[in-house]
C-alpha cells in the first residue's frame, strides 16, 4: 500500500489550466487528481480510470446551520466545525457506494464552498480512500 506521486502542474514551461494536477499510485492503480479553485466553486476529479466517471455537486454545511452560513468552529480535530453535506448526482454513473466515499472524503478537506467533484476509483475501500484523503488535505490546505 504503497503512494508514490508525481506532480504535474508548473513542471513543464507551459501554464497548467488546472492549480493542482499529479498522479499518485494507490495499490498499483494511477490515480489522477485535478484541483482547481474558482471563484465561487471548488473542481475536484479523482479516477483511476483516466477519464470521468461521474459528476457530484457537494455543498456543505455547518451542523447546526442548514442555512450555509458559518458557525464559529467547535472543538473538533484542529478546531474545525462539524459538516453535514448534500450531495446531488448530476452526471454518470450513480451509486450510494461514491456517495459515501466522497461524504468520507469530505472530511479530509473541510471545505465550505460547494465542490464540483468526480469519483472514479476501481476499488473503494478505506485504505484507498485515507491515502486520497490525505493527498488532498496537502493540496486544498497545503
Amino acid at each position: 500500500m504503497t503512494a508514490a506521486t508525481s506532480p504535474t502542474a508548473g513542471t513543464s514551461d507551459e501554464p497548467s489550466a488546472f492549480d493542482h494536477i499529479e498522479t499518485i499510485v494507490i495499490e498499483g492503480h494511477p490515480t489522477d487528481i485535478v484541483y482547481h479553485r474558482f471563484a465561487n466553486k471548488l473542481f475536484l476529479l479523482i479516477t483511476q480510470h483516466q477519464k470521468m466517471a461521474n459528476v457530484y455537486t457537494v455543498r456543505s454545511h455547518a451542523h447546526n446551520d442548514v442555512s450555509g452560513e458559518e458557525t464559529p468552529a467547535a472543538g473538533g480535530p484542529g478546531g474545525t466545525t462539524n459538516r453535514i453535506y448534500t450531495i446531488k448526482h448530476t452526471f454518470g454513473a450513480s451509486s450510494d457506494e461514491a456517495e459515501a466515499a466522497i461524504r468520507y472524503l469530505m472530511n479530509f478537506i473541510g471545505q465550505s464552498e460547494e465542490i464540483v467533484i468526480t469519483l472514479g476509483l476501481k476499488r473503494i475501500d478505506k485504505a484507498t480512500l485515507d491515502q486520497i484523503g490525505g493527498q488532498l488535505r496537502k493540496i486544498v490546505l497545503g
